[in-house]
């Protein structure tokens, strides 16, 4: 356990120093592999790595992604004689470090994904979890004129099927408001700094996955976790094509998590 924590403040460390003014809002649903994982009496700690791919939001490629519903954002005459604007850049990868601890079945923690501070809380038996988890950063410090509420968070109901001592196998179903990455940018420039450089944009998902997870030790256990998200605010149209037709836009996700105790 004392390994492991020291393991994660180096992990928490590198990443303040290296990534400073990124976005402290994006955050997307934690391993639910993970937080299925009880030990009473005992606080666990979790690093897990993930990958996405699918309809991934940039602003070079074939299409172009729009909200489903028009959205008025307020936008001062500065904004636009200095020439502002904003860069989609989603990221295909993240890293998320977490505490977590259970009383009984209730079950909570607290840790980064990535940079961005947050919370969990549920409950979590043998077979069956529910875990809810939520950003910290609400407020609009990042953004220049890009003004909606920063939250982030969600509901995942998580069924589990022990195999043995060692082994488990899950699926998992979510409701989430999802944070992707978006920066600030000057025409003609390369990105401005604003304080913080991240101009988060939010958008509403549905989906479900699975995993499956094993002991290899009395101190280790490990995870591998599918999941796959529909997004309920934004559509894809195609650059090429002018008839305005739009397709869904999709994610998918492999997380790997490493939990210890």
């Amino acid at each position: 356990m004392t390994m492991a924590r020291g393991i994660l403040w180096i992990a928490l460390t590198v990443c303040a120093l290296l990534l400073a003014g990124c976005s402290v809002s994006v955050i997307r649903p934690p391993s639910a592999s993970a937080f299925m994982e009880k030990k009473e009496d005992k606080g666990i700690v979790n690093i897990s790595g993930s990958f996405f791919w699918g309809d991934l939001i940039g602003d070079e490629g074939k299409f172009v992604y729009k909200r489903k519903s028009a959205k008025t954002v307020e936008q001062s005459e500065d904004w636009h004689e200095e020439g502002w604007g904003y860069r989609d850049d989603e990221w295909f990868w993240n890293l998320s470090f977490s505490f977590q601890r259970n009383k009984g079945y209730f079950k909570y923690g607290a840790g980064f994904d990535f940079s961005t501070p947050f919370v969990q809380i549920g409950f979590v038996s043998d077979y069956l979890g529910v875990m809810g988890w939520s950003n910290l950063c609400l407020w609009e410090f990042e953004k220049i004129e890009h003004k909606y509420f920063q939250w982030g968070g969600g509901i995942s109901l998580i069924e589990q099927l022990p195999v043995g001592n060692n082994f488990r196998v899950g699926l998992t179903q979510h409701l989430s408001r999802n944070g992707r990455e978006s920066n600030t940018v000057k025409s003609g420039a390369m990105w401005v700094s604003t304080g913080n450089h991240s101009a988060p944009v939010f958008y509403d998902e549905i989906g479900g996955g699975g995993y499956v997870s094993f002991a290899p030790n009395d101190s280790l256990r490990i995870g591998i976790e599918f999941r796959y998200g529909r997004d309920l605010t934004y559509k894809r149209f195609d650059r090429s094509n002018d008839d305005e037709k739009s397709s869904a836009v999709n994610r998918y996700t492999v997380n790997l998590s490493l939990v210890s105790w």
